[in-house]
């Protein structure tokens, strides 16, 4: 396989700067992986993207994913960055075809065309790139001929807010001009024409996640002394969406408008993943909940039973919320044939998390044998390669085995 879809090293030591990279929060902490990546920066790897197409497209047509009539690839372009050590990354980009439907999901089914440890910068990023960027641009203007057929491509792109930024030379989600998709400011955030906590208070989290059956935690910072929480994701997040009982935290008045504003959120977040959410009744849906969102206080202060606390000020909208509320609809219109879902990034996310956890650790790292030193990005390719291979060859039938009674 190494021979059909070939690996190129790239020498990335003068292209890589560490100086003045911004500390983040780890997603990896162990000091086996961590160092093992430490030693392979200054290198990467690439794949070609024609060299993936020419071996793939051929059983997609045998599957009938692709189909010779109507003779064009989607294909999705996706970039993580995994943060290892205080200011290095492990960072990877993947091209996934969306006419594969039932594997929009599956880490296996996005192909690794980059990867490097190092700093996630525009620079950075853009060298490594570089060849990609032509053969995408070939792809797009020319096609690709294949057994006859000239295959047309759509391409998309995909990624977390900072991946994103960083590609297209933006500014970061902090920044004033925040917004990918328009010009809107921190000062118009929230612009609709454009407690206490305790240790009582985190008993009660606690006790009620239990009930909900959800692994959550607090911690104390050792260094700030601010406490963190474990961040939910997936199904958990769902359920305590769903399901907790804000009674207990909030008066019954408060407690009432968070649950619709919970329940509101959780109706545009099912819209948002179905294909048949109508554009126009998503559009009034999201600014109602912002309006919801920003909900003001009634009564007077100083009189307890009369008063009525709000929720939050304009101040405290998100560049996310931004997102859903002002260019929700806009993607549900322009991705209505593959639908939002499709553009998930968890399975990019997966797939990264995956490759540090498995071949950056020494035990792993060639096999075991420390003596070849090939770097482990080289290695995660390789396997990219042979996972190829296997997803597109049906492999022999084993032999039946004859079962001996004995009596």
């Amino acid at each position: 396989m190494n021979q059909i879809i070939k690996l190129s090293l790239v020498d990335m030591k003068e292209k890589d700067n560490l100086e003045n990279i911004e500390v983040e929060e780890l997603d990896i902490t162990d000091s086996e992986i961590v160092q093992e990546i430490l030693d392979t920066i200054g290198l990467g790897v690439r794949r070609n993207i024609k060299d993936i197409l020419y071996y793939i497209i051929p059983s997609l047509q045998k599957e009938q994913i692709l189909d010779s009539s109507n003779s064009v690839i989607h294909l999705r372009i996706s970039g993580d960055g995994r943060n290892v050590g205080r200011k290095i990354k492990h960072v990877m980009i993947t091209v996934m075809i969306l006419n594969y439907e039932n594997y929009h999901h599956n880490p296996n089914y996005y192909y690794t065309i980059a990867l490097y440890p190092g700093s996630e910068k525009y620079d950075t990023v853009k060298f490594i790139l570089d060849p990609f960027i032509e053969e995408l641009r070939s792809l797009k203007e020319d096609g690709l001929e294949i057994a006859g057929i000239l295959w047309k491509f759509i391409l998309y792109f995909s990624s977390d807010w900072k991946f994103l930024a960083i590609c297209l030379g933006l500014n970061s989600a902090n920044s004033k001009y925040f917004c990918p998709w328009c010009l809107c400011s921190k000062n118009q955030i929230g612009d609709l024409k454009h407690g206490l906590f305790n240790n009582m208070t985190r008993k009660v989290i606690l006790d009620e996640m239990k009930r909900l059956k959800v692994f959550f935690q607090f911690w104390e910072n050792k260094d700030s002394h601010n406490w963190e929480y474990t961040s939910l994701v997936g199904e958990d997040k769902k359920k305590v969406l769903e399901h907790f009982n804000l009674e207990l935290l909030f008066r019954p008045s408060c407690a009432t408008l968070i649950r619709k504003l919970w329940d509101e959120f959780n109706l545009l977040y099912c819209a948002l993943k179905n294909k048949k959410t109508n554009l126009l009744e998503f559009k009034n849906q999201a600014k109602d909940w912002l309006t919801l969102f920003l909900t003001p206080s009634s009564g007077n202060p100083n009189d307890f039973k009369n008063f009525t606390k709000g929720l939050y000020l304009p101040n405290q909208i998100t560049p996310y919320m931004h997102a859903l509320v002002f260019h929700g609809w806009e993607f549900i219109k322009k991705h209505k044939q593959w639908g939002v879902k499709a553009f998930s990034c968890s399975a990019v996310e997966k797939k990264n998390h995956q490759q540090v956890s498995t071949f950056f650790r020494k035990t792993f790292k060639n096999g075991g044998n420390l003596s070849r030193k090939k770097p482990a990005i080289q290695e995660i390719m390789e396997y990219e390669n042979r996972i190829l291979y296997f997803n597109y060859n049906s492999l022999p039938k084993p032999n039946k085995i004859k079962k001996i009674c004995i009596k």
